[in-house]
């Protein structure tokens, strides 16, 4: 029998404890810890390059709408890979926004060398909780700049390896 967590504050098909299928948990029930539900996007539309040194959208976003204003939200990035040029000290940064503004986690430089070396499909992850504080929906976005200039780029579309963003929302 098939348990359906469906992002409504509600699952059905429980039969452990008592319960039937004719009755439901919602989620305001479950214990602190549990994943109350999970969004998930995969980057598509190839890679994406930049010369800013601003921070800038890299068009890959993950919207949830929290069941509680406590929820915890847990994020789970991986960059598919990222390439820097062969300029010494060049690198590339990456960050989660929430909203419009909100910097969640990140920013950080990345794979930062004072040698000439080319690197290509670099993989890069981020893993951080976020407190949104709302039960409206949210939506986190990938940013990404360079540091000094020169054309790095995010692996958004490789068959082996693109891009993804999880949300999980957390009782809390």
């Amino acid at each position: 029998m098939p348990v359906i967590i469906d992002g409504t504050g509600t699952i059905s098909g429980v039969s452990a404890t008592g319960l039937t299928t004719a009755q439901t948990v919602t989620t305001s029930a479950l214990p602190v810890g549990t994943i109350k539900q999970v969004v998930s996007a995969v980057m598509t539309g190839g890679i994406f390059s930049t010369t800013s040194t601003s921070f800038v959208d890299v068009g890959f976003t993950a919207t949830i709408t929290p069941t509680s204003n406590t929820s915890r939200i847990l994020i789970l990035f991986n960059s598919g890979g990222i390439t820097r040029p062969a300029v010494a000290s060049e690198c590339l940064r990456l960050r989660i926004v929430r909203g419009a503004s909100t910097v969640v986690y990140g920013g950080d430089n990345l794979i930062f060398s004072t040698s000439a070396t080319q690197f290509n499909d670099f993989p890069s992850s981020y893993q951080c909780v976020d407190s949104p504080a709302t039960t409206s929906s949210t939506t986190y976005k990938i940013q990404m700049e360079t540091r000094l200039g020169n054309s790095c780029s995010m692996n958004g579309g490789t068959a082996n390896n693109p891009a993804t963003l999880q949300l999980l929302e957390i009782a809390t």
